[in-house]
This record gives C-alpha cells, structure tokens and sequence, in this order.
C-alpha cells in the first residue's frame, strides 16, 4: 500500500525549501552585488598594512663638525602574541624575563594580548637580541632602530639634552630645537596577511622620511673638553656642592664652552638625579659678591665721577653705617680708585658707588644685562634680580655695589665683563650657530650681534688696565699666565641663609671673572664653586681653572704668547722633543693637527 501524502504537508514542505533557497539567493546577492563595494573596502582595509618609515635625528656638531650627537642602529624586540597558544605563553615569558631583564608577569600580560605586533623591550643590547633569536621561535621577532648616541659621553652633557625611547628631545638643545631635530616620518604602503605579518612583495608605495636638520654649535669640542677637564679637578679637590663655567667670544657673544659638575651621561640617561641633569651656567641664580664690583668701578667711570687717582678712605677695614659695621678682608687706610678694586675694598666700593644717584647706579645694572634674560638659545634661563630703588632697604645703597641684594647668572656676568673687554658693547650670547638640511642648505644662521652701547671706549680700556693689575698685583694672581696678559676679578660671596636670615660665615660661593689676553681680549671666561672646602677664595678655588683652560684655549685659538719661541730657537736649543709646538687634541679622524701660524695679538 503506497503512502499517501497530504496537499497540506507537501504545499508547507515546499513552502519552506522555496524560502530557505530564497533566502541563500538573497544573501547571495547581497554578498555579490548590494553590498560588494563595501565588504571589498572592508577586506582591503584588513589587508592592508601602512608601515610609518621614521626619520634619522639630526646631528649635533660643534663649530668644526665635530660631532657632539649622532644616531647607532640598535636592535628592538617584539612578538606576535597570535602565532602563540595559551599553553605555551607562561614558558616564553619566563624565557623572555631572564634575556631581557622584564617583570615576567609584565610579558606575560604582552603575551597574552589578541594582536599581531606589541614590542617587549626596544633598543637593546646586541647580546639580548642574540639570546632572543636562538630560542628560534616564529613569535619573535628583532627590528632595527635608531638610537640617540652622544659620543663624547658626558661632555656637554646638560647642554645637549636628551631624548627619550621614540627620539624625542627631553632637555637641553634636543628639546629646544626638536622640532628642527626630529625630521618628519614616512609612510610605507604594503599588504599583511591573515595573522598581521607584512607581505613585503605586496609594497605599493613609498614616502620617504625626511630626516631631521644638521644643527651646527658655536662650542669648540677641544675647549670644552679642557673647560670641563680643569672644572672636575677643582669640584672635586675642593669638595664643592657644584661648578659651572663658561668660555664666550669677546667680541661676538659666541659661547665656545660651557660646563657644568656635577655631570650625568646622557646615554644613560635614567640613572641620573635630576640635580646632575641641570645646567646651571643660565638656570641658577647667585649673589656675586667681589666680581660685581665691575660695574659699579665701571659706572663710576663713565659717569666722569671719579679719575684712576682719586682717593677713597677705607676706614682700616672698619666703616660703620648707621647700625651696621661694613668689614674688609684686610684692614686699608687710603687707596685709589685703582687700588680699591685691584685689593677688592668692600668699603672703598661703597664710597665709590655713594657718588651715583640710586636712579643712574641702577639704570647701569640694567644696562650691563641684569635683572632681565640674555637672549641665550637654550632652555632654562632666569632673569636674575634686581630691584628698583623705590624698592631699596636702607642697607642697599651698602649691599648692592659689592654684589650683595642681587641675583645673576654665570651666564649674565660674562656678559658684563665682555662689554668691559670689547670696548663698551652689550652682545648678545649665543649657542647655535647655523642650522642646515641633510642636502647642506642653511636655513637659518646666527650672527654676531650688538644690543647697545653701555660704557665708553676710553672707559672700558681703563678698567681692562685695572684688572689686569688684579692679576699681577691683586687677588687673581693665580689666573698669571706667563706670556699672556690677563685681567680680571675675584668674587667670595657669602650664601645667604634659609629664610632670608643673613649670611652664612662658613657657605660662599667663590668665583673668578676674567679675559685674555688684556691688550685685546678675545676670550671672556667665568669659573663659579658653590661652596668650597676647606678654602673658599674664588682667587684660590675659580681662578686656578681659568689660567688653565685659557692658556691652551688661546693656543688653540692660533694666539701665540708675547715670550713664545720660536720653531728655529727650540731648535737650536736642542729641546724640540721636550717642548713640541702646541697641538689639538685631535680633528674627526683622530689626528693630531698642528695650529695654524698666528701672530701675537696687539
């Protein structure tokens, strides 16, 4: 007997197959025409792979070229958390913990992540990513960076800055110019696979990266390394909480050296205290004591107040004002204009200051660069301070000719004393000196420029010839150097005490002010020791360093001293190999090159 199927269930039945195929022809449809653009615009937004190509850093060089920051391809390590099963995860980031020295939970996390790159630990050692590749595992993987790489190691260290795991200047003329520095990446086109990994005959296109531009410093790489050689012996023999010093161009405002102690190491960067990272030279501020003296004796001058002659009565190292007792360090009677600076007289000083109104004393200090910024092209510089007179306490017209109720930086007293050695003008101090692209176009050049005048011509060659007497005669007798002029002047200020409670009779700040050579000064440099001990006398702590550092950096500027042999003399005298020529310390390639023929200054 044949089965009998009812209409109802077979009309139903195909009711059903008619829908469902209805349905495949719709999504079929779908798939294949409605929405076809936008599953190809999705599947190729999948597929395809935009590689950022970065750029290489600019180089930092000195005025020579030497290079002060350059760029070392070093090796990064990364994983594919996806070519990783769960069970294998925990064992590989053991693994990996002990070559890279990471938190093994920390990798583990990595490790664990749905994604096809994340980076484990960047810019390692050669020996890390050599363990990393004999595991031999596909998750793995080693890429090349770029990596910051100052070659000189803490030479110049709180001036260049630093920068940071993805080449980001941090400090100093890295963050300063890091913008001109950086570059502007690049931009590789390519196709990946299911998994995330590039397809790298798939490229499409590429966009070059532009890299960054070739900043050129008006720092001398020789003189810097002497500045900061003869710095470190002082601040360590001395046992002082810090040094800076700087080495500036008479003339121009360039600055050709400046150092700092205590120092770090900028490639190494995260194991140094923020103290050591701070360049003092511009970002600290001090009462300069003696060396402020300057400017008022200069002042004084040019205001046709006084002559060289003019006699001023030191008291015998006592001179009481109002309720208050002014002291010498040595007890004088009379002394000239001359002499009062030459023995660095606190109470001649302040005679001498007493025939300027208050009004024209300070419109001096302005004029000489204080209380306002230099205009230096670096990061951290303070203003310094100084108040107007209808802010003086009865005791300034007292305190703030000797150097007391005023704050500097090193960076401003250069300056003032470049304006006594240059003959009267206020420059302008500057760092950078040209900046180019990698093809050696400049882009922008710094010149040499003068703010104004501040004092006269004939004033400014009467106060070089008293300074000079501070050197021979004076309290810088040790900044002599046989051969070489030199003028300058002494400073042991007294460190004012917490809360504004005085000053301390045991923490100074010692310094020393000078240039060379005095007939016509080409160099200005200032040596500043915050606290000193057990002597504390910058003509004892500061100026020792200066006479070393000038000596060679006046050698290496091609002058030649007023006693100097000749070729033909030391030979004669049989002693060429004990006294050879002086030389560099060497040129980029490591050379010793012999200084150009100079004739001695006039």
């Amino acid at each position: 007997m044949s089965p009998v199927i009812s209409n109802r269930r077979f009309w139903i039945t195909n009711f059903f197959l008619f829908s469902f195929f209805l349905i495949i022809f719709y999504q079929l449809l779908q798939l294949m025409v409605i929405r076809r653009p936008a599953f190809q615009k999705l599947a190729a937004k999948q597929h395809r792979l935009v590689v950022e190509v970065p750029p290489l850093r600019g180089q930092i060089v000195d005025r020579k070229g030497r290079e002060l920051a350059t760029n070392l391809k070093v090796p990064s390590i990364y994983a594919v958390p996806r070519l990783i099963s769960k069970n294998d995860r925990a064992d590989l980031a053991k693994k990996a913990s002990r070559i890279l020295g990471l938190n093994e939970k920390f990798l583990l996390e990595r490790l664990s992540r749905n994604k096809s790159f994340v980076w484990l630990k960047r810019k390692v050692s050669s020996a890390e990513a050599e363990k990393i590749s004999k595991l031999a595992n596909p998750a793995f993987g080693i890429l090349e960076e770029y990596k910051r790489f100052y070659p000189q190691g803490d030479l110049l260290a709180q001036i260049l800055g630093f920068t940071n795991t993805d080449n980001a200047g941090l400090e100093g003329i890295e963050l300063y110019l890091n913008r001109e520095l950086e570059g502007r990446p690049g931009k590789r086109y390519t196709k990946r696979d299911a998994l995330g990994r590039e397809i790298k005959a798939f490229e499409v296109k590429t966009i070059p990266a532009l890299d960054g531009h070739r900043v050129t410093l008006t720092i001398d790489q020789y003189v810097q390394y002497l500045t900061e050689r003869a710095l470190d012996r002082a601040f360590t023999t001395w046992k002082a909480q810090g040094g800076w010093a700087i080495v500036m161009e008479a003339k121009t405002g360039k600055v050709i050296a400046m150092a700092n102690r205590p120092t770090f190491n900028p490639n190494d960067y995260e194991k140094s205290m923020p103290a050591t990272r701070r360049n003092r030279a511009i970002t600290d501020m001090y009462e300069p004591g003696s060396v402020f003296k300057i400017v008022t004796a200069s002042a004084v001058l040019n205001e046709n107040k006084v002559t060289t002659e003019s006699i001023f009565d030191c008291e015998n190292g006592a001179y009481r004002y109002g309720s208050k007792v002014l002291h010498d360090v040595h007890p004088y009677g009379k002394l000239s204009f001359a002499d009062v600076l030459v023995k660095s007289s606190n109470i001649g000083t302040v005679k001498i200051a007493s025939r300027l109104e208050p009004k024209v004393f300070q419109s001096y200090i302005e004029a000489f660069g204080f209380g306002k910024l230099s205009g230096i092209d670096l990061p951290g510089e303070v203003p310094g301070y100084t108040r107007p007179p209808s802010l003086w306490s009865k005791t300034s017209p007292y305190n703030i000719p000797m150097g007391q109720e005023i704050l500097v930086n090193t960076l401003q007293m250069t300056v003032a004393m470049a304006v006594i050695a240059n003959g009267g003008n206020l420059v302008s101090p500057y760092m950078i000196e040209r900046i180019q692209d990698q093809a050696g176009v400049t882009l922008r050049e710094r010149k040499p420029q003068v703010k104004h005048r501040v004092i006269r011509p004939e004033v400014a060659q009467t106060m070089r010839q008293i300074l000079t007497r501070v050197v021979e005669e004076g309290t810088g007798k040790k900044a002599h150097i046989d051969g070489i002029p030199v003028g300058g002047k002494t400073g042991t200020a007294q460190k004012v005490l917490s809360g504004g409670r005085g000053y301390s009779h045991s923490d100074f700040i010692s310094s020393f002010i000078g240039f060379a050579p005095a007939d016509d000064p080409i160099l200005v440099m200032t040596v500043v020791l915050d606290n000193p001990k057990p002597l504390y006398y910058g003509g004892t702590v500061s100026a020792p360093v200066f006479k070393e550092v000038m000596e060679a950096a006046l050698y290496s500027a091609g002058y030649v001293p007023h006693n100097a042999k000749t070729l033909e003399e030391i030979r004669s005298a049989g002693d060429l190999g004990k006294n050879p020529p002086p030389v560099e310390l060497g040129d980029s390639r490591g050379k010793a090159v012999p200084l150009p023929a100079a004739q001695p200054a006039t």
